[in-house]
């Protein structure tokens, strides 16, 4: 059944709960209408593909992308698009492939008129939806997973910026292929925005390697790590951006720093900014996986309105879809539901009382807080009066001395026996008091969220040690409480700690510094002096004493990786030349960049020699040159059955006419080849599949000997180990990836 048209709801009003609880503003939307297709998560956008009128699109459940075009009037009924007979506003196109991106904007210079690009896991189709016709179709090895168009780096026009399994791949309109650059990870979002306020718009991109990056052009100038997969970005004002996790988090970064962040048990599947206040700045507007759609001051995350959907969501888009001369926000579900929203006064005539409603909010807030507390103390004095003696009363009501303080020590343990080396978090207080129970909050350490120690009762001590095991060199912000009182004790008092992890913390100071050398390094030349260099060491490891230098030559530290108990040496010398000495590449990478980041280095020329990685590396080269050969061969196979499928065709209708007895033969000859196609076409697809974990195992190695420089010498790099894979130079690849240069 096809979807109604248009239709227009009234306004809602805000709905205010005061007082007692937070309060909650409910939003109601302004038009709502039926699609009557089940739409993909993630797969929704909007563009003008007549240059004025705003079409919904979003990619379907049956491979095909739907354009919902309410201002349609009378449009050309040949090409690629098929129009609806039960609706004459919605349209489809026939991907014959499950759609893995899709994205529309302006991408022709001098037109205003919007294109489509569908992405798919093998092709990307740039589509001009007003003249039905394509614009360029391209065969992507790399596969598409996302696609952002707009301006970047020094390109004059906008281009289009495909992100696949490992690499960003970027088209002007002709479908010249004009960027590249690897990532190491399959990418899950693009965004273009003007990150650094230097007039020119940066590329932000997320990937499965837990990273967010931001590009200028090649160079990679900023770098944040989270704990899980990052699957959305969405460009927001004054030089910030929100971003979402797989594991439900959603936040805001404002350049490097981390403004807020929360988390639910659902996650983010859309996230867009929109000023549903009527005011100069806009607000993120999430919608989620259970149909919650919240929208938040992007300032502080605080919830300011709320609705939901019986389904999923599916995307946030906005456009002016009721032709009124401003945009209206339009949220799409899963189930083809699709709701818009809008600034009205009810809304925006809030915005005189929100001081007033603020100051009530935090008045009600401080309330509740004093009564809690008020209450405890009624609670201590009912046990005091109960108690037999001073002694009883302090410890059964709780009650500990004023200064009683909370201490923490975090060191590296290298274990001993079957005690695996780890990171050892030791709390004691500063008297006889004791530690009932910690409970320790951080993302990426544990299975869940949190975890709790809770010693028995025979056990209970004014210290505790607790370990702890990273699995990657990041900083690791730990939030520890912490429950103080007696044994006897019925309340206990709650002692709260942040901590910041070092980036390098499962890392051990060496006994032995005659140790044999690892044969991989990375050696690279600074004019700072060794104290300096001795602050950075200090504040990104953890070693028993700070590092400090007096005299000599050189710095040499000889160091333990708790993890897998390999070895690293890093030597500094006066003269300015510093070298990493292991056999991981990506753990020399991250010293190159923590040490040209706290040195503020904004070029950094470098040369290495990793031979397990190079190895690999021509492993994987070869196998990619076999794998290419084999699938020429395999289309050339194809080709040839396809030859005598049609031979066998003709030659069967013959017999039909002609000799009945010879069609059943010939008609058993066309099964066997047809199988023979089957069985063909499944290992063009091992093939296929073999080729894409193979590039993307290239392109990691690629990515992580980038890091190995910083800013220009990086970009070089890149763009020299792109010419050498395209010319098949394994030798010319090894030397950049040693030395940065061709």
């Amino acid at each position: 059944m096809g979807a109604p048209l248009l239709q227009t709801s009234w306004v809602g009003k805000l709905f205010v709960k005061l007082p007692g609880r937070a309060m909650e503003k409910h939003l109601r939307p302004v038009f709502t209408l039926e699609l009557g297709y089940k739409i993909l998560a993630g797969l929704v956008t909007i563009g003008k593909f007549d240059g004025t009128h705003p079409c919904l699109t979003a990619a379907t459940s049956t491979d095909k992308v739907l354009i919902h075009s309410p201002h349609r009037r009378n449009a050309s009924e040949v090409g690629k698009l098929v129009w609806s007979e039960y609706n004459k506003e919605i349209a489809t196109l026939n991907v014959n492939q499950p759609v893995t991106a899709l994205q529309a904007g302006q991408l022709i210079p001098g037109s205003d008129k919007d294109i489509l690009a569908i992405g798919t896991a093998s092709n990307l189709l740039v589509y001009h939806v007003h003249d039905n016709k394509d614009i360029f179709y391209k065969e992507c090895e790399d596969g598409v997973r996302s696609i952002t168009i707009g301006q970047f780096h020094q390109f004059k026009s906008n281009i289009l910026l495909v992100g696949g399994n490992s690499s960003i791949h970027g088209y002007d309109h002709t479908g010249q292929d004009v960027f590249w650059v690897a990532i190491g990870d399959i990418v899950t979002a693009l965004v273009l925005m003007d990150y650094n306020l230097d007039g020119s718009n940066e590329l932000i991109v997320s990937s499965e390697d837990y990273n967010i990056r931001v590009l200028s052009g090649d160079n990679v100038i900023a770098e944040h790590n989270e704990t899980e997969v990052v699957s959305g970005l969405s460009g927001l004002p004054d030089q910030r951006f929100a971003y979402s996790v797989s594991n439900g988090t959603v936040g805001v970064y404002e350049r490097k720093s981390r403004l807020w962040r929360v988390k639910s048990k659902n996650f983010a599947v859309s996230m867009h900014q929109y000023d549903l206040l009527g005011q100069a700045a806009a607000q993120l507007i999430t919608g989620w996986s259970n149909g919650k759609i919240d929208c938040r001051n992007f300032n502080t995350g605080e919830v300011l309105f709320k609705d939901s959907m019986p389904s999923s969501l599916a995307g946030i888009v906005e456009g002016d879809y009721r032709s009124m001369g401003r945009n209206d926000l339009i949220c799409v579900s899963t189930e083809g539901e699709v709701r818009g929203y809008t600034t009205t006064k009810s809304m925006s005539s809030t915005g005189s009382s929100n001081v007033e409603q603020d100051t009530i909010k935090d008045l009600l807030t401080q309330k509740q807080a004093l009564l809690m507390e008020l209450k405890h103390y009624e609670s201590n004095s009912k046990y005091n009066s109960n108690a037999a003696n001073e002694t009883e009363s302090y410890e059964a009501s709780g009650i500990i001395p004023s200064n009683t303080r909370l201490q923490i020590v975090v060191t590296a343990n290298v274990g001993e026996g079957d005690v695996k080396p780890h990171i050892e978090v030791y709390i004691c207080t500063n008297n006889s008091t004791i530690i009932k129970a910690v409970i320790i909050f951080a993302e990426g350490i544990f299975s869940g969220e949190s975890h709790v120690v809770h010693p028995e009762l025979s056990r209970l001590a004014s210290d505790m040690s607790v370990p702890l095991y990273l699995p990657r060199d990041t900083f690791v912000d730990i939030h520890l409480k912490a429950l103080v009182g007696y044994p006897n004790s019925i309340q206990f008092h709650v002692f709260e700690v942040t901590k910041q992890l070092p980036a390098f913390s499962m890392y051990a100071l060496g006994v032995n510094e005659e140790a044999t050398r690892p044969k991989g390094f990375v050696q690279f030349k600074t004019a700072e002096r060794l104290q300096r260099i001795c602050l950075w060491i200090n504040q990104n490891f953890i070693f028993p004493d700070d590092i400090e230098f007096e005299s000599g030559p050189t710095l040499q530290l000889t160091i333990k990786c708790l993890r897998d108990s390999t070895d690293l040496v890093m030597l500094f010398e006066v003269s300015g030349r510093t070298t990493f000495f292991c056999n991981n590449m990506f753990l020399a990478a991250d010293l190159v960049q923590s040490l040209a980041g706290y040195l503020k280095l904004d070029n950094l020329q470098s040369r290495a020699s990793f031979e397990q990685e190079e190895d690999n590396l021509k492993q994987l080269m070869q196998k990619l040159s076999d794998i290419q050969e084999a699938r020429l061969k395999l289309d050339t196979d194809v080709a040839d059955q396809l030859g005598r499928i049609r031979n066998l065709i003709i030659r069967a209708e013959d017999c039909r006419i002609n000799d009945i007895k010879d069609m059943m033969s010939n008609y058993h000859e066309l099964s066997g080849v047809n199988k023979a196609l089957i069985s063909g076409y499944n290992i063009k697809a091992q093939n296929y599949n073999e080729g894409i974990e193979t590039m993307k195992r290239i392109n990691q190695i690629i990515q992580k000997a980038s890091r190995l420089r910083v800013g220009q010498h990086s970009a070089v790099m890149i763009n020299h180990c792109r010419n050498a894979i395209k010319n098949n130079n394994i030798e010319g690849l090894i030397k950049i990836i040693r030395t940065g240069e061709l």
